[in-house]
């Protein structure tokens, strides 16, 4: 799935919970209670939540994780859908929240760059030893870990698996986000238990 860096952001008028900055993201919606990731579309974001576009939906109050490229990783809660627009509450710690109004700061100024730059800036400065990773079919591919957070990994490697496979980093699933020149982008589907950082 391609990322879309080029967007602008503007406030929108919806003021329910906190101003909702439009975006146009694309990202991935993890449901554990159905075992399904949804490719989707993040058309706007807040500190109390998102609005986004997925073909096929998950029922309301259903817990879901959002994964939104540049900006991370969000637990929360479906609450609506209106016009084909699925609303969802994130469940944030302060931190969580804190990070996340310093993300919007960053979009609003300066757009993917300002987010990227931030998202750099919070990165560990080690690495964890790991040499592989497991595959969905259960095969294992040689890799280097080029930068790591608790949330997401860049890794150098000759196996390019499609994005959006779920595999496994140690003993943390992750799904393939991107591909680069050396290898894959990933994001964990929980915090990685091995790496240091800020927990982004």
């Amino acid at each position: 799935m391609k990322m879309n860096n080029n967007t602008h952001a503007a406030p929108s008028r919806d003021q329910r919970s906190s101003e909702r900055i439009a975006v146009r993201l694309a990202g991935k919606l993890f449901v554990p209670a159905e075992e399904s990731t949804l490719d989707c579309t993040i058309i706007n974001l807040s500190l109390g939540g998102a609005g986004i576009y997925c073909a096929e939906p998950p029922p309301l109050d259903a817990f879901v994780v959002l994964y939104v490229d540049g900006f991370g990783r969000f637990e929360g809660v479906t609450t609506r859908y209106v016009e084909g627009e699925l609303g969802l509450k994130f469940v944030c710690k302060d931190a969580k929240r804190k990070r996340l109004e310093q993300d919007l700061e960053a979009f609003v100024k300066d757009g993917m760059t300002g987010v990227t730059r931030l998202r750099r800036h919070r990165r560990s400065d080690g690495t964890p030893q790991i040499e592989s990773f497991t595959r969905a079919d259960s095969s294992a591919a040689a890799c280097q870990v080029a930068d790591i957070s608790l949330q997401g990994a860049m890794l150098n490697t000759k196996v390019r698996p499609p994005v959006g496979e779920v595999i496994h980093l140690g003993q943390t699933r992750a799904w393939v986000v991107r591909h680069h020149e050396n290898g894959i982008g990933v994001q964990f589907q929980e915090p990685f238990a091995g790496g240091r950082g800020d927990g982004r």
